[in-house]
């Protein structure tokens, strides 16, 4: 008996199913499965994500029974829409937020396992990047998703340079991981004020100790080296401002009698 084309469009729509979506779905989401049984426990382990951008450490004896732990690398897509609302809501008006490399799951898959008492290491290592590293023109941090409030919570956590990680400790069976990296604004207001009559600034982005080169958005031929020793301006008083010039380093820029310019600050490496 002939098979009819409306046949043939069933099957194929069942072979698209049943090939193809499972292949996206690998794509999207990729596991890394351990077993934890009484010897595992006791000695505990250090899982890794599939890519081996993420740790999880597990102390000896901070699970009680036996049970599978599961690490999943999640493609960005997976959670589009939470990225969108959070990339839309920084700390304040002027920082900016994005999302570095993918999402990263863990699962402690026999909840009773573990009793809360204890906590899990965590460690994220900064993606590769082919353009230049803006590490030190951001801040970067663990993030958690909180289903519950359907927000993204960030985790003390530290920017491990020498390591090119960031680490935090969580004490959940179950959480969704990211880190994301806050950059700093480049071009703002300086203000000016009387400190030490230094080449010297105070900064709400940079620490104490850090080489900037800020330069004259009106006349792009003048510029000063600073060293950060001071915090502010205070952000949330001034949320345009983005330095605060010793007077010493900003009459190299302007008259005093401006008080207030447009400049571009940059990371002296």
């Amino acid at each position: 008996m002939p098979i009819s084309l409306r046949t043939v469009s069933l099957i194929s729509i069942l072979f698209f199913f049943c090939f193809i979506a499972p292949a996206l779905a690998q794509e999207l989401e990729v596991i890394v499965e351990t077993q934890f049984d009484a010897e595992t426990i006791v000695k505990g382990y250090t899982l890794e994500s599939s890519d081996g951008i993420m740790r999880l450490g597990i102390r000896p004896e901070t699970l009680n029974v036996s049970t599978r732990v599961d690490i999943k690398t999640l493609d960005p897509s997976v959670m589009g829409e939470t990225l969108e609302s959070f990339a839309e809501a920084p700390d304040d008006e002027v920082t900016t937020r994005s999302l570095l490399g993918n999402i990263y799951l863990f699962d402690i898959l026999n909840k009773e396992s573990y009793d809360g008492t204890d906590f899990f290491f965590l460690e994220i290592k900064y993606p590769e990047q082919e353009e230049e590293d803006h590490r030190l023109h951001g801040r970067r941090k663990i993030f958690f998703y909180n289903a519950v409030t359907e927000n993204w919570e960030e985790l003390p956590s530290t920017d491990n340079v020498e390591t090119q990680s960031v680490r935090a400790l969580i004490h959940l069976p179950y959480a969704r991981l990211a880190i994301f990296e806050d950059h700093v604004p480049e071009v703002g207001e300086a203000s000016w004020y009387a400190y030490r009559g230094c080449d010297c600034a105070a900064s709400p982005d940079y620490p104490k100790g850090t080489y900037l080169v800020v330069t004259s958005v009106s006349d792009p031929e003048k510029s000063v080296t600073v060293e950060v020793n001071d915090y502010g301006p205070d952000r949330s008083i001034h949320p345009g401002r983005i330095i605060d010039l010793d007077k010493v380093a900003f009459a190299k820029l302007a008259s005093l009698g401006l008080g207030v310019i447009d400049v571009y600050v940059k990371l002296l490496q």
